[in-house]
């Protein structure tokens, strides 16, 4: 059988050494992780030309929206407020078309940190610009440490391709500083960490829409087994043409 290819979406760059020199760029832990569950990974560059990006959305059989910098906050409705950090209006506009795009074929897609959050907005979700605005005591979502090293847990809800995988509990990397708010519509929240940030989200359709806050790619690309078993599901329902089972 035909193994799956994966679009993965990547990063838009200025080189400050060379001035005038910009180049698309994506971690490699994505594609050996797609490599690893049986796929092959194929990276989309950021471009804007709509015609362009359908004709690369059709070689696809899965998408994964990968992490990077903040989100403009103006795709939600916000001004900039104190916390939130580097932007890329090229990646912004290129990702926007990309699932204008892509939902329509209701073909399986995968958002991994601001990969989910970009799907949040999309459908009309908003974010905490950054986690140490919110009024409580909240855990440390941005660690230091080893990426593959797991640093906090997270409850996942009964009924979820995230339950069907790891049951009721799951412990994890971090790596972020906003986080979802209002929950775009047509999605459900899945996983929350002790703290109420919300760590995954679904579809509430009949599609396989999977959004992680923590970074899965980091951990499966250092050996992690169990972090093996998204990827693994992910490439499976592309073979069955985006149904669920």
């Amino acid at each position: 059988m035909k193994k799956p290819i994966i679009g993965i979406t990547s990063a838009y760059e200025e080189e400050k050494e060379l001035k005038h020199y910009h180049r698309t760029t994506v971690c490699i832990d994505y594609a050996e992780s797609i490599v690893k569950a049986g796929g092959i990974p194929l990276v989309i560059p950021v471009l804007n030309d709509r015609e362009v990006i359908k004709s690369q959305l059709e070689l696809v059989d899965g998408l994964l929206m990968s992490g990077g910098l903040d989100i403009n906050p103006r795709y939600y409705n916000q001004d900039f407020l104190e916390g939130t950090k580097l932007v890329s209006p090229e990646r912004d506009e290129n990702e926007w078309i990309i699932l204008e795009e892509y939902l329509a074929t209701n073909k399986p897609i995968l958002g991994i940190c601001r990969g989910m959050q970009m799907i949040n907005v999309f459908k009309g979700g908003t974010l905490h610009q950054d986690v140490k605005n919110i009024s409580k005591e909240i855990l440390k979502h941005t660690q230091d440490y080893l990426p593959e090293l797991k640093v906090h847990k997270i409850n996942i809800k009964k009924n979820s391709i995230l339950s069907d995988l790891f049951g009721e509990q799951l412990v994890t990397n971090s790596f972020h500083h906003q986080a979802l708010d209002e929950i775009g519509n047509g999605l459900k929240i899945v996983a929350t960490t002790n703290d109420g940030i919300i760590e995954a989200i679904e579809s509430k359709e009949d599609r396989f829409l999977l959004g992680v806050q923590w970074h899965p790619e980091m951990m499966t690309a250092r050996g992690n087994k169990d972090m093996l078993k998204i990827f693994e599901k992910f490439i499976q329902v592309t073979k069955n043409k985006g149904g669920i089972q």
